[in-house]
């Protein structure tokens, strides 16, 4: 069985979308799997040469306003026309991811998806609508991070105690991984379980409805740390507030 997972991205490198196709494509083995990242045009003729033989096409994409990004909507129009001059038959998956917390604000664009099958002739497999996207993307790394050093805060200070370093390290380091990990497949327990019904019904051909889920952790919380990571985030890729404040020369009348 052929599967082609296209990640609709804009971002070059990284992001949520790749994030979830690389789970899903170990969750797909040992099927042949072909990645492919959506960028401009002159991607779109790698993805058509791989049609041909392909079973399933499997897109993970954000969205974007509610809707489909911009850049996608013209890969779809340029892929219906292309899949019916050449009667290509597949079956297509989407997995897209919001940034807001609710798994059902990708309703609207998982039906986009749907529709767009109707009208090209493929046969529409299911969707997964994922909440918190972003948040599920880097916590898994914030948790790593915090734990490790939690490990080495705690092995030092075993250690000025005057307790063996492999004594520290064995009763340390063992529990503070496994208690990462249980955090870690709490948070993400709802994602994991609907990509493996996802990776299930695309090994066996399989129509499904369309599920949504999200990121285990309570909305009012949810909302303090989105809006903290998008001001750190906005700080360390944009300008900082102070410029905004600068007065502006005018030359010419303009």
């Amino acid at each position: 069985m052929n599967i082609m997972i296209i990640n609709g991205s804009p971002k070059k490198k990284g992001g949520a979308s790749a994030f979830f196709a690389k789970i899903l494509r170990c969750m797909l083995f040992p099927h042949k799997v072909t990645t492919i990242s959506l960028g401009v045009s002159k991607d779109y003729r790698g993805i058509f040469d791989n049609l041909q033989n392909t079973d399933a096409v499997v897109i993970t994409v954000p969205l974007y306003v509610d809707s489909i990004p911009a850049h996608f909507i013209h890969f779809l129009k340029e892929t219906e026309q292309y899949c019916k001059n050449n009667k290509y038959k597949f079956m297509l998956y989407v997995i897209s991811n919001a940034g807001f917390v609710g798994g059902h604000h990708n309703q609207a664009h998982l039906e986009q998806y749907q529709c767009w099958c109707e009208r090209a002739g493929i046969t529409w497999g299911g969707g997964l609508g994922l909440g918190g996207g972003v948040m599920l993307h880097v916590l898994y790394k914030i948790m790593l991070i915090w734990t490790s050093i939690e490990i080495v805060i705690s092995i030092i200070y075993n250690i000025f105690a005057g307790i063996p370093v492999m004594e520290s390290v064995n009763n340390i380091l063992l529990p503070g991984l496994s208690g990462c990990l249980i955090r870690i497949l709490f948070f993400y327990c709802g994602m994991l379980l609907f990509e493996i019904i996802l990776a299930w019904a695309i090994k066996y051909k399989k129509s499904i409805k369309n599920k949504y889920t999200r990121v285990m952790i309570p909305s009012f919380i949810f909302v303090i740390v989105a809006n903290i990571f998008m001001a750190l985030t906005g700080i360390l890729h944009g300008k900082f507030i102070f410029p905004l404040f600068r007065k502006v020369k005018y030359t010419n009348g303009k």
